[in-house]
């Protein structure tokens, strides 16, 4: 891909920054502000899966497929739930597409389900409710 992981990943430790940055300057009764870093699979037109199917990773080790309807949501919910999504960067799927990074490219292309305990990294995080799937997130370091 060129060198567009390289970009994603300088553009993340951008973001970072700059939050931590402005917290330093505002310290002193100033509102903390806090990101969070949502990593997508691969993008696929589906209908939306819902919560349940959706599967949360952290450490860029895991990776697989999930509609864009369903990124969306994760967005928009995580917004609700900045004391668990907060200063925290994580990979998000469909739990049956989830596949070693090395391996996502060509089982997404053929667009493979997997049944979810080939690879396990010890990060994955499912939930039948959004704060479910939200906890126990790791906040960057």
């Amino acid at each position: 891909f060129g060198k567009i992981m390289e970009e994603k990943i300088r553009g993340e430790d951008s973001v970072r920054k700059l939050y931590a940055e402005h917290n330093l300057s505002e310290e002193g009764g100033q509102k903390k502000l806090t990101y969070t870093i949502i990593r997508p699979g691969g993008l696929t037109l589906d209908p939306p899966r819902g919560v349940a199917a959706i599967e949360l990773n952290q450490g860029d080790t895991k990776s697989g497929r999930l509609a864009r309807a369903d990124v969306a949501a994760l967005c928009v919910e995580s917004l609700r739930y900045p004391q668990l999504t907060g200063e925290t960067t994580f990979e998000c799927y469909d739990a049956d597409t989830g596949a070693p990074l090395a391996t996502v490219g060509l089982s997404n292309i053929a667009k493979k389900k997997t049944d979810g305990e080939a690879f396990v990294s010890g990060f994955e995080r499912r939930g039948i409710t959004y704060e479910e799937l939200f906890n126990g997130l790791q906040k960057d370091a």
